[in-house]
């Protein structure tokens, strides 16, 4: 590590969260009471270190911390064992590191620069869904939801711009806990806001309450739900608008028809395959409704950008407390990802600036400014889409002008007239 550790990329990390904020963020009386070695902040750095190099176990932690100098040097300490490792994991509240992920995510916000529309004066996306962290159901009882399952599901709210998609809210349960009963804790009143959301979160009541408060949404209808068309808009099948539609939701008469009414619209989803949109969102076009309805595979992308490149899928501990601290660490380091990249100004993939963190993590803080903003050592122009249109211009003009006996020859190929 160089000499001067302020200015190494680990301290300049941890800079965002240092060890005052940590302790008055953690909320919890004499956290480090006759702790000399591992107190709670020194822990978090490694579990934080953990992440980024997605060390698969706490035995690993161990191992490393003993065998590199690096971390023994940022810890201040020449090794630890598992056992206080998972000590410590059990005994640290999740609720502190909850905390910290909140904090991190308002500070996000308040340097997120303002961002082009999206449609019109729309500029702010709240897109809700949840991700299972399937387990063992002998291992994790604690978690059942199925007779041979058991599992974690984070429930969550991102903010979702044409550059970036920001965690803002999230909610770790069970994974018996259903999505629609999570709606309250993560949609608050905002008319400047429009959530997006999936099936899972279908809830007449809930749809009542969000258009009594003006609160805008979109989401899918589910196959089997009952409507009665009030009206009913000419399609406009140019720009993929098969169904515009003013409807009551429900069923008259088991009592669950909505009085507010929604409006249905059918279009194409990004693979092709036919879609029916519901929302209270009258002042929007069809077609606009529908292009703000595909920014939701965003949260998609960014489930699967956690469980790929950060360790949300096996365990350190076996018990709840445990499991939801690590889940929590998981999403703070997501953060302070994104804030690092706010610090630089770098305008590339998060997942650059990840992989450069891991290796760079005990180097100078410029080593890694500069290693981020390295220009490619090849100018490739990647894999080019073949052009069938202009090939077969090519060719008729040949056949018009008279030019057709490599035409009827067994090797012409068309990829290299």
């Amino acid at each position: 590590m160089d000499k001067n550790t302020t200015k190494s990329t680990i301290s300049e990390l941890l800079k965002l969260i240092d060890e005052q904020t940590f302790l008055e963020l953690s909320n919890v009386e004499n956290l480090d009471k006759y702790v000399k070695k591992l107190t709670a902040y020194r822990f978090f750095q490694l579990i934080i270190i953990a992440q980024l190099n997605e060390i698969a176990s706490l035995t690993r932690v161990s191992k490393q911390t003993k065998d590199k100098d690096d971390i023994q040097k940022q810890l201040g300490f020449e090794s630890i064992s598992t056992s206080q490792l998972s000590r410590k994991l059990n005994q640290l509240p999740s609720e502190m590191f909850e905390r910290i992920f909140r904090y991190l995510t308002m500070k996000i916000q308040t340097k997120m620069s303002s961002h082009s529309p999206f449609i019109r004066d729309i500029t702010r996306l709240n897109v809700i869904d949840s991700s299972t962290m399937s387990m063992s159901l002998n291992q994790y009882p604690w978690a059942k939801f199925r007779k041979t399952k058991a599992g974690v599901r984070l429930h969550l709210r991102v903010i979702v711009t044409k550059d970036n998609t920001i965690p803002d809210k999230a909610k770790l349960l069970p994974a018996i806990h259903s999505d629609r009963s999570q709606m309250d804790e993560l949609i608050d009143i905002d008319p400047d806001a429009i959530y997006l959301f999936d099936r899972g979160y279908i809830d007449y009541k809930q749809f009542e309450k969000l258009c009594l408060s003006e609160v805008q949404f979109i989401t899918r209808l589910k196959k089997n739900a009952k409507i009665e068309v009030l009206s009913e808009q000419v399609p406009d099948t140019d720009q993929l608008i098969f169904k515009d539609q003013e409807v009551y939701l429900g069923n008259p008469v088991s009592g669950t028809q909505m009085s507010q009414t929604l409006r249905l619209i059918e279009t194409e989803d990004a693979e092709g395959n036919r879609v029916t949109i519901l929302t209270n969102c009258f002042g929007l076009s069809a077609k606009e409704i529908g292009d703000l309805y595909r920014y939701r595979w965003k949260i998609e992308t960014f489930f699967k950008w956690m469980k790929q490149h950060l360790k949300i899928k096996t365990f350190y501990g076996k018990g709840q407390n445990a499991v939801y601290s690590q889940i929590w660490i998981a999403l703070i380091t997501y953060c302070l990802s994104v804030l690092i990249q706010q610090k630089t100004g770098f305008k590339g993939r998060l997942l650059e600036v990840k992989d450069t963190l891991k290796n760079l993590l005990f180097k100078g803080y410029d080593t890694f400014v500069k290693a981020l903003f390295r220009p490619p050592s090849r100018s490739s122009k990647g894999r080019r889409k073949y052009d069938f249109e202009r090939d077969f211009k090519i060719i008729m003009q040949q056949y018009t002008e008279g030019e057709v006996e490599h035409l009827n020859t067994l090797d012409f190929d068309p990829l290299f007239v």
